[in-house]
């Protein structure tokens, strides 16, 4: 799992990039996904996939394309690392 500074910056950046879809909210789907993201030595993502489901392929989707968004990371964070992404309703 990401942790400190590459948790937080992954975290900002999921944010702003997060498509929750129409149809899951209409759906009422909530859910955590984690990605399995692999970074380049700039801290790029250059690659993602489930590690685990959300139960809800809309938001596993939706959660990969946002994983592979990711820019800058710090260099501490590992080449290889889990990243929880969350859906949640409010």
């Amino acid at each position: 799992m990401l942790a400190g500074e590459a948790a937080r910056k992954a975290g900002e950046q999921i944010a702003r990039e997060l498509y929750y879809p129409p149809e899951a909210i209409e759906r009422g789907l909530e859910g955590e996904a984690l990605v399995l993201l692999f970074l380049d030595e700039s801290g790029n993502a250059i690659a993602a996939r489930i590690e685990a489901s959300s139960g809800h392929a809309l938001l596993d989707a939706a959660a990969v394309r946002a994983a592979r968004t990711l820019r800058a990371m710090p260099a501490s964070t590992p080449r290889e690392a889990v990243l929880p992404v969350r859906f949640r309703l409010r």
